[in-house]
């Protein structure tokens, strides 16, 4: 166990939705923005989200105006939900297209309200840790659809790689649900895993989970 993760993070970004607007970074802006997105989202969360149990911020950066509205969720709650949908990538996949279906419907109600709508700059919708997951998925479905186009020496690089992501977030997962994480992979992607790199799985941390010393206000 690498000695920082004694005690592992609980809460992690599942999603963000970025707007970056053409506003002035001061304090009537931001309690604006706030009031706008904070009704947005006690009107829709609950039902889009699924009843999930979940945190909603909102993050402001300086310059143009950028803010950032993220759905942090406890991973264990998010397992007990997985567990519903009868595989752990089916479930990944849900929770995924259920916080794209909030951030397209707080994009679309930002674009249509005055007097932010034409202010908008540019819009994303980011899928957070539980995108990252997921990508491992797509990064294995793309090594099986082209191992014969590839040279060994590429498919061995790959899946080394893959290999390493699957370790690197496998550590900061509860175990009972890193373990059916590893059962529902084919075997040589789960077999002899290298142990984690302290680097990124710092990183990963750093991206994604919300720490103590993190002074976040959420949407009650």
């Amino acid at each position: 166990m690498i000695k920082y993760l004694e005690k592992k993070p609980g809460f992690f970004e599942i999603g963000e939705t970025y707007l970056k607007l053409n506003l002035e970074f001061t304090e009537d802006n931001k309690k604006l923005l706030t009031d706008i997105y904070s009704y947005i989202l006690k009107e829709i969360s609950r039902e889009l989200l699924k009843e999930r149990k979940v945190k909603i911020s909102i993050e402001f950066d300086e310059g143009s105006l950028k803010t950032k509205i993220k759905i942090w969720g406890l991973i264990a709650t998010i397992y007990i939900g997985i567990g519903n949908y009868g595989s752990f990538r089916q479930g990944i996949r849900e929770i995924i297209n259920d916080v794209r279906n909030l951030s397209e419907y707080v994009i679309h109600y930002s674009q249509n309200e005055q007097p932010i709508g034409q202010k908008i700059i540019r819009s994303e919708r980011r899928r957070g840790f539980s995108g990252r997951i997921y990508n491992i998925y797509d990064r294995i479905d793309k090594l099986e659809r082209n191992l014969n186009n590839l040279s060994q020496n590429e498919i061995r690089n790959e899946l080394t790689s893959i290999k390493q992501e699957i370790s690197n977030i496998g550590v900061l997962l509860p175990e009972e649900i890193n373990q059916q994480f590893l059962e529902e992979l084919p075997n040589n992607y789960r077999d002899n895993l290298p142990e984690p790199n302290e680097r990124k799985v710092r990183y990963l941390i750093s991206r994604y989970a919300l720490k103590p010393e993190d002074k976040i206000e959420f949407i009650e």
